[in-house]
């Protein structure tokens, strides 16, 4: 197969600025990397977060927007091993100064970027939608205590976003638990269909009374996990966790949805430092989370897809990536304004 050697990319090169269509020239591959061709690539609130944040502003030169990928290899370097052109591959490409996959090639490192071969049961669109948020899925419920003779109880807030959607199947389908979901009244029987056990309804509940109400006196949850952020919560989750549970957030006490969450949180928020040293010694635990770069993760997704015990929910796709680029732009407002419930996916190529 012939190389490209132009390779045509959406970048920006101020806060917030508009992004360009920039071709940039495609250079030799390294011999532990393979190239791909980037068909689809999906949008995530870090996405935007980032575009927004001054962190990634004061570098200087152009910088790209996309870590979520699926596409088809078309060059394979010298020493990688177990790849071959025409494969086709998804995963995460977590490169925050770097290429992005708002892309038509992306170079892929195997051995350290999260990645597996796409299965056929899924398209390249439902691909693309997953690797962010099944990490990060799987990186709160790694704090789970160890496996009792007692089901483990999970509370999952915000469910039916893009992270919430994958706990709840991961929760149910890998981990067994019992799953609380609290999502808004209109997508209770969405999360039911995913796996939920119970649904509050945040808008017309208090959430901590309710998650008092449906455990009996002497139960606690093993985990809590808050994928909306605020500090709703933060009251009340030491009475109903067990010393040997969880609070995890993948946000932090952030209120804006505009800036950058997850563990860099700490940094602004020392009480946050605080409650994990004292959840640490005492518990029950606190931790504010990001993902994992695990490809073994990516590839369990696989088996589960194969098997249909999971699906991946993409709620729109935006045909012509670098012909309409008001697309995303739109798709950018309504994860802002919390309109996204699932995935907003790129048709690249």
């Amino acid at each position: 197969m012939v190389l490209p050697t132009i390779n045509k990319t959406l970048r920006f090169s101020s806060l917030g600025g508009d992004l360009e269509i920039l071709e940039k020239e495609v250079l030799p591959l390294p011999a532990n990397e393979i190239l791909v061709n980037v068909h689809a690539a999906s949008i995530n609130p870090c996405d935007i977060q980032l575009w927004r944040s001054g962190l990634v502003a004061v570098v200087a030169g152009d910088k790209g927007m996309g870590k979520d990928f699926s596409g088809t290899v078309v060059g394979v370097g010298s020493e990688v091993k177990g790849w071959v052109e025409g494969d086709d591959i998804f995963g995460l490409l977590f490169h925050i100064f770097g290429q992005s996959t708002f892309s038509e090639y992306i170079n892929v490192n195997p051995s350290t970027d999260p990645v597996a071969k796409k299965p056929g049961c899924l398209t390249h669109e439902e691909a693309a939608s997953i690797p962010l948020v099944a990490l990060t899925a799987y990186a709160c419920l790694e704090w789970l205590p160890p496996a009792s003779s007692f089901q483990r109880k999970v509370v999952i807030r915000g469910a039916s976003g893009g992270t919430g959607t994958w706990l709840v199947q991961l929760a149910k389908t890998v981990y067994q638990c019992q799953v609380t979901a609290i999502c808004s009244s209109k997508n209770a029987e969405f999360v039911k269909s995913l796996g939920a056990d119970q649904v509050i309804d945040y808008t017309t509940q208090d959430i901590s009374q309710a998650l008092f109400s449906n455990k009996s006196p002497n139960e606690k949850y093993d985990l809590i996990v808050d994928c909306v952020g605020c500090t709703d919560l933060l009251s009340s989750y030491e009475q109903l966790l067990h010393t040997r549970g969880a609070y995890i957030t993948i946000v932090g006490d952030k209120t804006n949805v505009r800036t950058l969450g997850g563990p860099i949180t700490y940094l602004w928020n020392p009480v946050q430092v605080l409650r994990y040293l004292k959840g640490y010694i005492w518990g029950p635990r606190y931790a504010c989370v990001s993902f994992v770069t695990k490809s073994s993760y990516i590839e369990a997704v696989v088996r589960l897809a194969e098997r249909g015990e999971v699906k991946a929910v993409v709620q729109e796709v935006i045909q012509g990536l670098f012909d309409e680029r008001e697309g995303w732009m739109e798709a950018a407002r309504k994860m802002e304004e919390g309109r996204v419930r699932g995935k907003v996916v790129l048709a690249v190529s």
